[in-house]
């Protein structure tokens, strides 16, 4: 493992708690610890969180929302953080390829498939048992466009390289060492 995966391994482990959480907030549904979490990062004052929140709201006051704030919505800021700085690094290793005059816009791509890819299963490995036990439970469905995810990224890289040996078939590039045998001696 490298010192940059090792790196990313150690920040998804900080903001991943041992335990489930289980105050109010984090019984409600994703959906609504979502929404809660982004008035939060916007500022909103909890009382106008719960008000905004109605009828699933109900039944939390402004400690549940506090104790989340210091809780839960840390472990938001965290992940959020990492898969910022995922994707700065996913677009600086792209920026590099554009700079380099003989970048090829395949070769970017199965690059940036590469990175991210690295990432998500440095994730995996890592915290995937926890991923898909929470993931499974909230929504199943998600494990199905997880794998088809990975099988794309597979299925385009196998075309990529495919086209890549079509193309120096169909247009071999010279060997400098070579004598040019159209030439007349």
């Amino acid at each position: 493992m490298n010192l940059l995966q090792h790196d990313l391994t150690q920040e998804l482990q900080a903001c991943h708690s041992k335990s489930r959480r289980n105050g109010k907030v984090a019984r409600l549904p994703a959906e609504l610890r979502d929404q809660i979490n982004r008035m939060l990062d916007d500022g909103v004052p909890y009382k106008t969180i719960i008000e905004k929140l109605g009828e699933a709201g109900k039944h939390l006051n402004e400690d549940n929302i506090s104790n989340w704030r210091f809780g839960g919505f840390k472990d938001y800021l965290h992940a959020r953080a990492i898969n910022d700085r995922a994707q700065v690094r996913t677009d600086a290793a792209a920026e590099l390829l554009r700079e380099n005059s003989n970048a090829d816009p395949a070769l970017l791509r199965k690059v940036c498939q590469e990175i991210a890819l690295v990432d998500y299963m440095t994730v995996l490995l890592d915290q995937g048992e926890q991923i898909a036990r929470d993931s499974l439970t909230k929504n199943p469905a998600k494990f199905i466009t997880l794998l088809n995810s990975i099988c794309k990224v597979s299925s385009t890289g196998l075309a990529l390289e495919k086209r890549a040996d079509r193309l120096a078939a169909q247009f071999p590039v010279p060997n400098p060492s070579e004598p040019n045998r159209t030439q007349k001696k």
